[in-house]
């Protein structure tokens, strides 16, 4: 049992530190490839936490993933962005939300891709970046 703890405290750790690619180059990431569990075929409502290095500006964000639907906010309807605005300042935390339904016939982790397209804040110059995420989709 010993020997577990600090495999289970590492694959924790793991999960919670996001994409180091991504964080070491200052760029918008989610804090974590992990979304809440849902039940299949049920909408539900997640959330993607978002952390960035540099000021980020005019944010969208949109969710595809095969057997799963992906909904949005009513006043964005094709993408969501950050909880309080389009911008997100370095060393804070924001989330998006996605109104999920996963078609499973079974429990399964289903892949789920996120894209963020944004500007610098001081030109018009879009980015964009994508990111694989786990749903668990869970069939009683």
């Amino acid at each position: 049992m010993i020997k577990v703890l600090p495999t289970v405290l590492g694959l924790a750790a793991a999960l919670l530190t996001g994409t180091p690619a991504a964080a070491s180059s200052g760029e918008p990431h989610p804090l974590t490839p992990w979304v809440r569990a849902v039940e299949a075929h049920e909408p539900t409502w997640v959330d993607i936490y978002w952390q960035t290095g540099r000021k980020i500006c005019d944010a969208e964000v949109t969710v595809d993933g095969r057997k799963v639907d992906v909904g949005y906010p009513s006043n964005t309807g094709t993408y969501t962005s950050f909880s309080q605005s389009d911008r997100l300042e370095p060393g804070r935390v924001d989330r998006t939300a996605i109104n999920v339904t996963a078609h499973y016939r079974k429990s399964a982790f289903a892949p789920i891709e996120a894209t963020i397209t944004y500007t610098n804040c001081r030109n018009d110059t879009e980015k964009s970046k994508s990111f694989r995420l786990t749903l668990p989709v869970l069939v009683q």
